[in-house]
């Protein structure tokens, strides 16, 4: 008697749905020059220097290794904020806490990117990241001027966050 867990159906129902979760556009395989990407951006030196780390070539292995060094990145600028919450100064512990839930938002947002160029849907990819600079932005509203490495790290998530975008913009067929 066959378990039904090996039955030819199951298997093939698995291999299937296996294949239709990891299946990617035949757009995100191509492969573009990280000149072709980056000179789309204000700071192409910054997006080479992104870039040339990926272990592909293709726009989707580069759209992974981005969203994922975006997402590290948010983290670890996270943790700087929990560690600067501490401060005595009211005005600054209240820009932190409003940067922690700022931050906590882009790792959603990159999350959400990360499942949606896997997902093929490249428009959403972009929104996403959009979102995750809005959410920067919102941070870096916050008063007072803040003397902490917080700054630069946002310009960093901004900027990863538009090789994100272009990136889509790519994997969308639009460049």
């Amino acid at each position: 008697m066959v378990n039904s867990f090996l039955k030819p159906s199951f298997i093939f129902s698995f291999l299937l749905s296996l294949f239709l979760s990891i299946a990617v556009s035949p757009g995100s395989m191509r492969i573009v020059p990280e000149v072709d990407v980056c000179s789309k951006l204000r700071f192409p030196g910054y997006c080479a220097n992104v870039l040339k780390l990926a272990p592909g070539a293709d726009l989707y292995s580069l759209s992974q290794y981005t969203i994922n060094l975006a997402h590290v990145h948010a983290f670890n600028s996270l943790t700087l904020i929990h560690n600067l919450i501490n401060t005595t100064d009211p005005k600054l512990k209240l820009r932190y806490t409003s940067c922690s839930m700022d931050y906590n938002d882009i790792l959603l947002c990159l999350t959400q990117a990360k499942k949606s160029c896997t997902s093929g849907d490249y428009k959403g990819m972009k929104s996403s990241a959009a979102a995750a600079i809005k959410n920067v932005r919102e941070c870096d509203a916050n008063p007072p001027v803040d003397p902490s490495p917080l700054p630069k790290n946002n310009k960093a998530s901004i900027k990863m966050s538009k090789i994100i975008m272009i990136l889509a913009d790519f994997m969308g067929g639009k460049h």
